[in-house]
């Protein structure tokens, strides 16, 4: 059987172009035609066709995929540049530029609020050790389990963080052991 004639089945399902055809890779296996086009992702069309008959055994269609699978494919496609083209491009462009810009301009800030030996620096301190501990459970127990929803969403973001939270621990009980030793006077 001739591509031409996979390609005639593929069309007769309803596939458009640009389409990739994958050819059999062993004996009893289906060519594989799909869609290749990456402007909209409903275009993500796929068909088996049989080498032996040229009947169609099997459809994926991006409709039939479940929801969190089309927002996934939605959401890859917005964050790669490649939904809406060029208007997304030029988007994800000026967003990356304008992150460099405000780092840039936070290290400015800092730059100019700086202690210096004719001032010391107040704003911007590190909050005290501890300082956890007084704020009302009302308000700390929403916080904890946000953190933790991100962190178990995200888990890159969550991992980063529990290391961050164990280095923060054992570095609190090293100052609190080192105060514990320090003679007092």
């Amino acid at each position: 059987m001739g591509v031409d004639r996979v390609l005639a089945a593929a069309r007769a399902e309803g596939l458009s172009s640009p389409v990739e055809i994958d050819l059999p890779t062993a004996k009893g296996t289906a060519y594989v035609v799909k869609q290749v086009q990456r402007g909209w992702p409903e275009k993500q069309d796929a068909v088996a066709v049989d080498p032996a008959t040229g009947k169609v055994p099997d459809v994926s269609r991006f409709a039939d995929y479940p929801v969190l699978a089309q927002l996934t494919r939605y959401g890859i496609d917005l964050h790669t540049g490649t939904l809406f083209g060029l208007a997304n491009q030029i988007a994800l462009a000026a967003l990356a530029l304008a992150l460099v810009f405000l780092i840039l301009w936070g290290y400015r800030m800092w730059w100019q609020r700086r202690p210096t030996r004719e001032r010391t620096l107040s704003f911007g301190r590190a909050v005290p050790r501890g300082a956890w501990r007084r704020v009302p459970l009302p308000v700390l127990l929403p916080l904890v389990y946000g953190v933790a929803a991100v962190g178990w969403a995200v888990p890159l973001l969550g991992v980063s963080l529990l290391g961050f939270l164990l280095v923060d621990v054992v570095l609190g009980m090293l100052a609190h052991r080192r105060r514990a030793a320090a003679p007092t006077d």
